[in-house]
Parts: structure tokens; C-alpha cells; sequence
């Protein structure tokens, strides 16, 4: 029984101390040619390691269809420190206008080690999403038609919400 207790608690100190991104998406211009995915990259624990060379965004077209896209990161020292933050591009594979449009997407970032990091957005905002509103809100999308909760407001509300990110 001891043994057992013990290599519950090793397994648990190795899934707590494996790297972990923290990501903010700052901007996803499906019309710009290179570099239209701008987002920064932290890693939140004592480990070191590197972000993956692809990013992977899969969202809902206004038709309702399940659609992807494939970046390729751009920056060739992709080494993430820990508690240190970096600033990366990314290029999109094909051109997709549709993307800009898209509901409810979900960017996935590989790390070389540790953790794979989803960010769950709503819409064009780039305003994250925790995981069970992100799919909570989904479901209220496909089964009653509507969106759920504020969905937009003026341009001025907007620029008022990225100024309030601050540059970090």
C-alpha cells in the first residue's frame, strides 16, 4: 500500500512539473499573406522547451461547417524559458477568407515538451474563452440557432476592449 501511495505521488509531481504555454492570440488577419497569426507564447513553469513548428485553427463557417487551417510558425528560435514571454508569427498554409467570419475557434500550439495548449475564442474578437463556457456557449449555438450572451457592440467598445489587453 505504501509503494502505491508513493507512485501516485511521483506520477502526480511529473504531470505537475512537465512545461506549460500560456498563449494570447494578438491578432489573426485571414487577408494578410505572411504573418497573419500574431500571438505571444509564455511557459509557465520551471522547464524549459520549445513551441512546435505548426499551430492548428479549427472553427465554424457562418454556412455551420467544421473547418481548419494550418500555420507554419515563422521565427526560427521557437525556445520558450521559463516565465519568459516571446512574440510570435505565423503564415498561413492557403488563403482562407472564411476564417474571418468563423465562430467558435480553437487554436492548438504543440510544444516540444509537455502540455498541448488550446485557446477557445468565440469570434473575431480574439477574446479567450474558458474551456466549459467555450463549450457550453457551442451547444446553445447548435441546438437553438442563436448566440448566447453579447456578441458584439460598437467599433468604438471594441478599440476600448484592445487598448484595456495593454502591450504585455
Amino acid at each position: 500500500m505504501d509503494t502505491l501511495v508513493k507512485m501516485f505521488l511521483e506520477v502526480f509531481a511529473w504531470l505537475a512539473q512537465r512545461p506549460t504555454l500560456r498563449i494570447r492570440i494578438q491578432k489573426d488577419d485571414p487577408y494578410a499573406e505572411v504573418g497573419s497569426l500574431v500571438f505571444e507564447a509564455e511557459n509557465v513553469r520551471d522547464k524549459t522547451t520549445s513551441l512546435g513548428t505548426t499551430v492548428i485553427a479549427s472553427f465554424l463557417s457562418v454556412k455551420g461547417r467544421r473547418l481548419s487551417i494550418v500555420f507554419d510558425v515563422r521565427e526560427a528560435d521557437r525556445s520558450l524559458p521559463p516565465f519568459t514571454a516571446k512574440n510570435f508569427s505565423a503564415s498561413a498554409r492557403q488563403r482562407q477568407p472564411d476564417r474571418f467570419h468563423g465562430w467558435f475557434r480553437i487554436y492548438k500550439f504543440v510544444p516540444t515538451r509537455g502540455r498541448t495548449c488550446r485557446v477557445r475564442i468565440k469570434n473575431a474578437a480574439l477574446e479567450p474563452m474558458s474551456t466549459w463556457r467555450f463549450w457550453l456557449e457551442k451547444l446553445i449555438l447548435r441546438t437553438t440557432g442563436h448566440i448566447f450572451g453579447k456578441t458584439g457592440g460598437t467599433i468604438d467598445e471594441y478599440r476600448a476592449r484592445q487598448r484595456a489587453k495593454g502591450p504585455h
